[in-house]
């Protein structure tokens, strides 16, 4: 046998073992397994990058068959491959946690309020709910928002940029969440703003939060303007995370931002950053809560005061053509009857009496609204007792079950992952041959 040859049969063997890796997860995917609620998206992934080791193999099969220079090509496909793996293992590594008993509870919980506050807005269309992780990160964040996340420099493999801008073409937005919240569920109700972000993201908002505000930016002094228009983004994803937990997400966003009052006062009067400033943001969440049905007391912000109102009106009565033409406040809404069921869940808590409500969304509320009247509630408890986070991830536990999200009657879009893969071959290919010509120029 030649040297071809073996380079060839390498390659094959190592095609056919990403194939069966991607077999082997998605067993675990079935009913009973640990990763059962993430069926449709191990799934999705496996049949999008399955697409491109078609690909991948198609090529082989031609240069196996007399091309030009095959060893060359062997090496250029090879590197694809490896493409492959480090694609899938940027969501692999972060399954893996749900296999480590002391976690699971915990991203069980987060999962499921992430997808309760996603699916209102997919409803049934080319994305699935986002994956959540723990990182060393301070805070909350969506992954290709403002991800410090770096790739292993490999030679004629993508840099992060284009590998970021590749995991954009998968259907499946990550969120990240700092390693101390996974024993501190009160700050959870923040994940209603990073679910926000991949709502506006994944279905093209943008422009029309631009269109909406349009015409309050009218009445506007161009500095302020400037300024909005810089922190659009945020404030959509603010506004998401009222509409996804209420009372409770404002609360664990002024507890996140909270600095002393000199540094508050500074943001106002400073340069413009991609955030807001405190004040403004927690003005503008304040004054959701009051159009939603909750009032607040609205914190002053200086020059942005009179702007608070109309851009919150604005946004969230939309309409949204990439939501189906609703107001933002028809997608997805916190009713005053499940914030009667998060207080009531966290007066039982009080009381050490495990919550009644099975709608997670209350439950993560009701961790918030708890942890606001009685911090202790949620210290480490002694070796014979639960505290509070251990009573409601356990009703979270039981109100999610041992089903798939197939089994819960939420079908999976129809759309042809294994064509769509076929395409990102195509981009991957372009992206990593303009570096190299780029590089060698």
């Amino acid at each position: 046998m030649t040297t071809v040859d073996r380079k060839v049969a390498e390659l094959r063997h190592k095609l056919a073992g990403i194939d069966a890796d991607f077999a082997r997860w998605r067993a675990e995917t079935g009913q009973g397994r640990v990763l059962r609620k993430h069926h449709t998206q191990v799934v999705r992934l496996t049949d999008r990058l399955g697409g491109v080791v078609e690909r991948i193999g198609a090529e082989l099969d031609a240069v196996a068959a007399g091309g030009d220079d095959v060893l060359r090509e062997c090496r250029r496909l090879q590197l694809r491959m490896l493409e492959v793996h480090r694609l899938w293992d940027f969501y692999r590594s972060k399954l893996n946690l749900r296999y480590v008993e002391w976690y699971r509870p915990f991203l069980t919980a987060v999962d499921e309020f992430a997808w309760r506050c996603y699916e209102p807005a997919a409803a049934g269309r080319d994305r699935e709910a986002p994956l959540v992780h723990l990182s060393g990160e301070f805070s909350p964040f969506t992954h290709l928002r403002e991800t410090p996340f770096v790739v292993e420099d490999v030679p004629d493999a993508l840099d992060t940029a284009d590998f970021l801008g590749v995991v954009t073409r998968l259907p499946i937005p990550v969120i990240g969440l700092p390693w101390y919240q996974l024993v501190h569920l009160p700050d959870a109700a923040v994940i209603g703003h990073e679910v926000g972000h991949a709502v506006e993201r994944d279905f093209g908002l943008l422009g029309t939060v631009r269109a909406l505000t349009r015409p309050v930016f009218r009445t506007m002094p161009e500095a302020r303007r400037d300024a909005w228009d810089t922190w659009l983004p945020e404030v959509f994803a603010d506004l998401y995370g009222v509409l996804a937990a209420g009372p409770a997400f404002v609360s664990a966003l002024a507890d996140l931002l909270v600095v002393d009052d000199a540094r508050t006062a500074a943001e106002i009067g400073g340069p413009v950053q991609v955030h807001p400033p405190a004040a403004v943001r927690l003005a503008v969440t304040a004054q959701a809560l009051a159009e939603t049905g909750f009032p607040a007391a609205r914190p002053a912000c200086g020059p942005f005061e009179d702007d608070i109102a109309p851009m919150t009106t604005a946004l969230l009565a939309g309409p949204y053509p990439g939501l189906g033409d609703r107001p933002l406040r028809e997608v997805i809404t916190f009713t005053a009857a499940q914030q009667q069921n998060a207080v009531t869940a966290a007066d039982g808590l009080l009381d050490h009496q495990r919550p009644e409500t099975s709608d997670v969304r209350c439950l993560i509320a009701a961790a918030r609204l708890a942890f606001d009247r009685e911090p202790a509630l949620f210290a480490p408890p002694p070796p014979d007792r639960l505290n509070a986070q251990d009573l409601i991830l356990d009703k979270v536990a039981k109100a999610v079950g041992d089903s798939s999200r197939a089994d819960d009657g939420v079908a999976a879009p129809v759309v042809d992952d294994r064509a769509a893969g076929a395409e990102l071959y195509d981009l991957i290919d372009t992206m990593i041959r303009k570096a190299h010509d780029d590089h060698h120029d």
